[in-house]
């Protein structure tokens, strides 16, 4: 497969970066216009969810890296909701499939890809990659119902856009570690979505959209949920979507939620 040619890259930075090449890794038959009024129009907000979303001979390569690299020197935040989860935002402490592929989705191609998607943009990609990068959790890992910090903390620009790609072979639903999104009720999940191989989610980031992973994963020891996580921003936002800063906002759910 021929190199992409990617003269400028729009990065966080305000810069543009070139030229740098890039492979082409999203599966050429997937057209985002097809794809946008269903996304538009999902419950309980704005999201798609995309198999085999990646060219196949980058997805098992990557599937392959994750499933085995050392992640004990990885970054970890335990807490009550965020439980067993690893993450490496730095390309350069991984190993270049996955590297590549990070910085791909930072590229021009990618960002016109998701605008086209979902209506949003221009697009600023996060070169730092604060809270994504690749994402592994172990059993025992889980994630509580929350909605996303909203503003870049150091950059100042709105967060708009999640980008999931899952990258999990043979995953057995049994074993949990499903994403689940939210309506604003908060009283069940509205959709489960399976982490399986080759799967891209992604959704719209405002104060309502509550998703997480809050069922304790439990897959055997020698497996783990793997992810690429990349976070997608714009300058501006619409008025009513506004508010001030806040980090992760985590939620109770259950139709009981509001007792003591």
């Amino acid at each position: 497969m021929p190199a992409v040619d990617v003269p400028e890259c729009r990065s966080s930075e305000g810069a543009t970066r070139g030229p740098t090449y890039y492979r082409n890794v999203i599966r050429q038959s997937i057209d985002p216009d097809a794809l946008a009024p269903a996304y538009a129009a999902a419950h309980p907000f704005p999201h798609a969810v995309i198999d085999d979303f990646l060219e196949p001979d980058i997805a098992v390569r990557l599937a392959d890296y994750l499933a085995s690299v050392d992640v004990s020197e990885w970054p970890r935040d335990d807490h009550p909701d965020q439980v067993n989860k690893r993450w490496m935002p730095d390309p350069d402490r991984l190993e270049p499939v996955a590297a590549d592929a990070l910085r791909y989705f930072n590229s021009p191609a990618a960002l016109e890809f998701f605008e086209r998607l979902t209506g949003i943009g221009p697009l600023i990609a996060d070169d730092g990659y604060l809270g994504g990068g690749v994402h592994i959790s172990g059993p025992g890992g889980r994630l509580g119902v929350h909605c996303d910090f909203n503003i870049h903390p150091d950059l100042g620009i709105h967060r708009r856009l999640n980008a999931l790609l899952f990258l999990n072979r043979d995953w057995d639903p049994a074993w949990n570690g499903q994403l689940e999104l939210y309506d604003e009720s908060l009283t069940e999940p509205v959709s489960l979505i399976d982490p399986g191989f080759n799967r891209l989610v992604i959704f719209s980031v405002t104060d309502r959209a509550f998703h997480g992973v809050p069922k304790r994963i439990n897959c055997p020891d020698d497996r783990r949920r793997c992810s690429l996580a990349l976070y997608y921003y714009t300058a501006e936002r619409p008025e009513d979507e506004k508010g001030p800063f806040h980090w992760a906002s985590w939620q109770r759910t259950g139709p009981n939620r509001d007792e003591e």
